[in-house]
């Protein structure tokens, strides 16, 4: 087609949608909604699994991790023993570093102490991202030494705010946890991976830990490494795994590793970030692309009935000689012209919706996306809006194909047959949209009552009315576990005098914070049978009062006291899960349990279980507990009970109270426990409400379509419930008669929709708790709504019919 023809048709077809002014807004809005959803959800999905922000050439990035498949330990941190057989592999790997997680206690020009997120990295860490500093310089091989000068890189956004942009912010010295950093770099601003670090810092582990085979099972290092392009995820899979078995056959038949089922991986990094996203992400793609198919069957509905408006006009066309495939072409030319339409008030919509969105998501979710146009997010638009004009122009197209434009001509555009066939096929189109409808309310109803059994879990504590904050303490002033004890002792003294405070405890980690981890442990005269992997369980540091403050139940025996020291007997408190677990058959008070199989520290209590992470997918395994006074850790939460309504209050009192006991020392990470517990179902929340949300509109637009095709068929009958109504018929029987079309419409669509769910079930039943793909109070509740709102639907026009004139109806017609 030549480019004036084209222009010539382009114009055609805006003057034909100018006629239609209601039909052209209803269809752009009802696009827009579809496509403007369609783009926020992969634009987030794309910052998230495709093109994760900060990450350059994030294919080729991998996570080198270690699990325990015999300790219910499938993806964990490595050791620096792992780490450097994985760079044995250099055939595979261009470059590859290691991480750990830390925070420096750092006082501001203002002299008020805070807490500052860090990553302390080996020196390739930037290589391995490809990145440069936007200031100064990045690590080199003799920063990362245990006795090098002290040095720091900081992220762009700290840069910014906490240093006002200083441009001479290189060569400053910083005090970080009492001691003097220097400032080599500033990174810019698209890279800060790890998300939360505000700085970088040098690992310096000493050179011998690498070597050493009893640092193999302390897997407390993030590797990531960065493929060659001629290597393959499999090739490093399979390297990992050969190395692992060769350390477990060189440390005989009877080692932990063999015994523990201990191996060595390697996975995307950003499937590692993504984590339990990835599903909910595809799932929720899918959603708002049913959308769009019910918004696109919706306007072709509404395209049938502008042919038979148009009907006669077509026929004068055909009749001077227009072919039909030009007639099939302006149907779908006008359907671009519409999608070109909603793209555009779609993109805004999406603009205005991705923050919305990043509100409800989760905190491993990036909190920076914005929608970019990159290459993915293009060819997604490019296809939606495709697929848009194709479901849009293809039933009307459909009708030109079986076009009769003499019996149109002779019947001045009313043609029985062709009312008839058109009906059918509007009919059909509305079956499609509420079975869609149906299919997106039944997962958005099973993922509702999914999340309300979830919320009935006990969490094992009282989480109301508590308020926690964080202190890390630094090595350089609490270099002793008695200054630890004595630090943790006077600040907890100084919390329980602050008014409206009732009890106030401590722990390393607790329930719900992300925080703590699991070990293995020894039990007093109990050998490991050969394939055991023996005793394991979460482990926790806890101070006096701890279980009184929580409100966790002491089932036996007794808690920490405060005459529990150092210098006194070494006790422990277990769970009634890893009494059930280890001690079946026996009284657990009195046994002895030891991490390193030298300190053995005596059971005096046993516990109600509580939850440790999450409602929906805790550990089974139980948790045992130390006492903070004989087991001091450098880092720990304070947790307060207080009889205010509102526990944030305490917020500054906590802070004074700390300082109070050491002025230099911040505190951190205040929460409630009940926004912990709360945070834990972030994710479930977030794909409900979104879920739901997709799934009422798909409603709406299902509902608008079977009113369309409900009034349409009412217009078209409008002589035969004349006749009706001459001979005897009853209002009541007209409003029945049109009534049961709707209602057959809706039982067809309903049981396609019912069926569709059950066919996806397998994708939706793992995003399930406690709930049955098949809950007949979910389905049976879907389906009153559907009817209520079916009927709703179908009562105006039927109404309508009723109140027609039988006389004037004939007259007419």
């Amino acid at each position: 087609m030549r480019v004036d023809k084209l222009i010539q048709e382009v114009r055609y077809g805006l003057r034909q949608l100018r006629k239609s002014p209601a039909f052209t807004a209803t269809a752009i809005l009802t696009l827009a909604f579809g496509i403007g959803a369609n783009v926020a959800v992969f634009s987030v999905m794309n910052a998230v699994l495709l093109n994760p922000s900060g990450l350059h050439n994030p294919q080729g990035l991998v996570a080198l991790r270690a699990k325990y498949t015999l300790g219910a330990m499938s993806n964990i941190s490595m050791s620096a023993p792992d780490f450097q057989d994985a760079l044995e592999g250099r055939n595979l790997f261009d470059t590859a570093a290691i991480m750990q997680p830390g925070s420096f206690n750092y006082s501001g020009t203002d002299g008020q102490p805070m807490r500052l997120q860090a990553a302390r990295v080996s020196w390739h860490w930037f290589d391995v991202f490809q990145v440069k500093p936007y200031l100064g310089r990045n690590f080199r091989m003799e920063d990362d030494q245990p006795n090098a000068n002290y040095s720091v890189v900081l992220s762009y956004p700290t840069w910014k705010q906490r240093f006002g942009g200083d441009p001479d912010i290189v060569g400053r010295k910083l005090q970080l946890n009492g001691q003097a950093y220097e400032v080599i770099g500033v990174m810019g601003p698209e890279f800060g991976w790890p998300n939360q670090a505000e700085f970088w810092t040098p690992l310096a582990l000493p050179s011998n830990r690498f070597f050493d085979r009893n640092f193999r099972y302390n897997e407390n290092l993030f590797a990531v490494a960065r493929l060659r392009r001629s290597a393959t995820l499999q090739q490093a899979n399979a390297y990992l795994n050969m190395r692992a078995q060769e350390e477990i056959a060189s440390e005989g038949p009877d080692s932990f590793g063999r015994r523990a089922g201990w191996g060595m991986f390697a996975m995307s990094l950003v499937d590692f970030v993504a984590g339990d996203l990835r599903k909910p992400l595809f799932l929720l793609l899918g959603a708002v692309t049913l959308v769009l198919l019910i918004a696109s069957l919706n306007i072709a509905g509404l395209q049938l009935a502008r042919a038979s408006d148009r009907e006669r006009e077509t026929s004068i066309r055909v009749a001077l000689g227009a072919p039909s495939g030009r007639l099939i072409a302006q149907a779908f030319l006008e359907s671009f012209l519409l999608a070109c339409g909603g793209l555009a008030i779609g993109l805004l919509f999406a603009k205005t919706v991705i923050p919305l969105l990043l509100l409800l998501a989760p905190e491993n979710l990036v909190r920076n996306i914005q929608m970019q146009l990159q290459t993915p997010v293009l060819l997604f638009v490019s296809g939606i809006v495709l697929l848009a004009v194709l479901l849009c122009g293809s039933a009307p197209a459909w009708q030109m194909t079986r076009f009769k434009w003499v019996q149109a001509l002779r019947e001045s555009g009313r043609s029985d047959n062709a009312s008839r066939a058109r009906q059918r096929l509007r009919s059909g189109l509305v079956v499609c949209e509420i079975a869609v409808a149906m299919l997106l309310l039944v997962s958005a109803g099973l993922l509702v009552s999914s999340l309300k059994r979830v919320e009935q879990v006990e969490t094992g504590f009282d989480p109301h009315g508590l308020m926690s904050g964080r202190v890390s303490l630094p090595q350089s002033v609490y270099s002793s576990d008695e200054k630890k004890a004595a630090f943790y002792a006077a600040a907890l003294d100084q919390l329980r005098n602050i008014p409206g405070v009732t009890d106030a405890a401590c722990s390393d980690a607790l329930p719900f914070t992300g925080q703590g981890g699991e070990s293995s442990f020894d039990i007093k005269g109990r050998k490991t049978a050969p394939g055991d992997p023996g005793p394991h369980a979460n482990i926790r540091v806890v101070s006096a009062g701890y279980f009184h403050a929580l409100r966790i139940p002491i089932l036996r025996g007794r808690e920490f006291t405060p005459e529990d020291r150092a210098s006194t007997q070494k006790v422990a408190i277990v769970d009634e899960a890893l009494a059930k677990q280890y001690f079946p058959n026996q009284d657990p008070l009195g046994q002895e349990i030891s991490l390193d199989e030298k300190n053995y520290y005596t059971i005096v209590g046993l516990v109600h279980h509580t939850r440790v992470s999450s409602l929906d997918s805790d550990s089974i395994e139980g948790t045992y507990y130390f006492d903070i006074a004989q087991v001091p850790d450098s880092g720990a939460s304070f947790v307060v009970r207080t009889s205010l309504s509102h526990p944030e209050q305490l917020r500054s009192p906590i802070e004074s109270a700390i300082r109070a006991v050491d002025p230099s020392q911040p505190v951190y990470d205040f929460h409630t426990m009940e926004e912990w517990v709360g945070e834990s179902l972030v994710s479930r929340r977030f794909l409900v409400v979104l879920l739901s949300a997709f799934a009422g509109l798909s409603l709406f637009l299902a509902v608008l379509g079977l009113y369309g095709v409900v009034t349409y068929m009412v217009k078209m009958r409008v002589r035969e419930i004349g006749i009706r109504m001459a001979l005897g018929a009853q209002r009541s029987d007209v409003r029945k008669m049109i009534l049961k079309s709707g209602a057959e419409l809706a039982v067809i669509g309903s049981v396609l929709g019912i069926f569709a769910t059950f066919v996806i079930g397998r994708t939706l039943s793992s995003l399930l708790y406690e709930v049955s793909l098949y809950n007949p109070a979910t389905l049976l509740s879907t389906c009153a709504l559907l009817a209520a709102v079916v009927l709703l639907a179908s009562y105006l026009p039927a109404w309508r019919a009723s109140n027609l004139n039988p006389m004037h109806t004939l007259r007419q017609n």
